[in-house]
């Protein structure tokens, strides 16, 4: 009978020391209308670098990381992907487009999809054609806004 409060102190100890290994999540900054890229330094924790202040919405950040992420292949960069914050809404830009999570763990849902001209467009602005066949170039529609 001596035996179960001894148990239960090593159990208890165990959880407390598996809770204690437990990585930290990525909290986002709580500053408005700041677009940042997470930068991942080496046995450090994540950098917030501030791409531009004053971003009116969700969609200029997303553009504005995926101009980041072509600066960064243009100088060498072996990363094709890379992530930002808004607004406590995480970013990662591939070369694919855009995807979004409230987290940084767990699934990010499609936001922005590359056009075929690289543009950065919601995913159902462009027309897939029946068949699926992907290896055909994509088109897209004629009412979309032209680039300046």
């Amino acid at each position: 009978m001596a035996m179960k409060p001894v148990l239960w102190l090593v159990a208890g100890a165990a959880c407390l020391a598996l809770a204690g290994c437990e990585k930290t999540a990525v909290e986002a900054p709580d500053a408005k209308n700041v677009c940042f890229h997470i930068g991942f330094p080496k046995d450090q924790p994540p950098k917030f670098n501030v791409i531009k202040k004053d971003v009116p919405s969700l969609e200029y950040c997303a553009a504005h990381l995926d101009a980041l992420r072509i600066k960064f292949l243009s100088i060498g960069s072996p990363r094709k992907e890379i992530v930002g914050v808004y607004n406590g809404t995480f970013l990662w830009s591939t070369p694919r487009g855009i995807r979004i999570s409230k987290h940084f763990e767990g699934p990010a849902m499609p936001f922005l999809t590359k056009a075929p001209d690289g543009r950065l467009v919601i995913p159902s602005a462009f027309e897939v054609p029946r068949d699926r066949n992907f290896s055909e170039p994509q088109t897209l529609p004629d009412n979309l806004p032209e680039k300046k």
